[in-house]
């Protein structure tokens, strides 16, 4: 083979390797979250009864691939903490105040919070459980500052290009991110005046 043949060849390698780039690339996606209906859910609860509401998200995004998520992320908005359970105006501002202080979120240190995806896993059959699920969602949720690892099932639905994820109720534990107010795990004098360490929470999610 002669240097103009071996010119020629090595040009069509990186030609193709190109176009197989391009074509790779060509079928990533992104869908931006749609941040007046998407929310993430929570539910507290203690010895002496209950308390429900959500926060809102600030922004984020899907990446899309081949009609399936394979990553993204989106940020919460402390500073958007809504009660639903109390109907006394006076009540439910004490309530939120007191959710956005340093006793529990410090909303003043810690506006917003984040969840970035890093595994996204097909289910069918049993493992969908009684909730339907069709992945398997595993990520990093940051609240306060800490970053530690979560997972939860989810029903996604993905349809002319427009994305609707829910998932079951899942819970957490709130200490893991220094939410410690009456936390019987750490304070042990509390008897029953304490707040169960397990938080639920249940995601909302849809693009634009």
């Amino acid at each position: 083979m002669n240097k103009k043949s071996i010119i020629f060849v090595i040009a069509s390698l990186i030609a193709y390797s190109g176009l197989s780039l391009q074509a790779q690339t060509a079928s990533f996606k992104k869908l931006a979250i749609n941040t007046t209906d998407s929310r993430v859910n929570w539910l507290g609860k203690k010895p002496t009864g209950e308390h429900t509401g959500y926060v809102k998200l600030t922004g984020g995004e899907v990446i899309i691939d081949k009609n399936e998520i394979i990553g993204g992320s989106f940020t919460i908005d402390f500073n958007s903490i809504v009660n639903l359970d109390l109907k006394d105006e006076g009540m439910n501002n004490r309530l939120v105040g007191h959710l956005k202080s340093a006793d529990f979120f410090d909303v003043a240190k810690y506006p917003t919070g984040r969840f970035s995806i890093t595994k996204v896993t097909k289910v069918s059959g049993p493992a969908a459980g009684a909730a339907k699920a069709t992945h398997r969602i595993e990520g990093d949720l940051t609240m306060k500052g800490i970053t530690k690892k979560i997972s939860f099932d989810a029903s996604i639905n993905l349809l002319n290009g427009k994305l609707v994820a829910t998932t079951p109720s899942f819970t957490i534990d709130r200490t893991q991110w220094g939410v410690n107010y009456q936390s019987k795990s750490i304070f042990a004098e509390l008897k029953d005046q304490f707040i169960y360490d397990d938080m639920t929470l249940a995601i909302d999610l849809y693009s634009n």
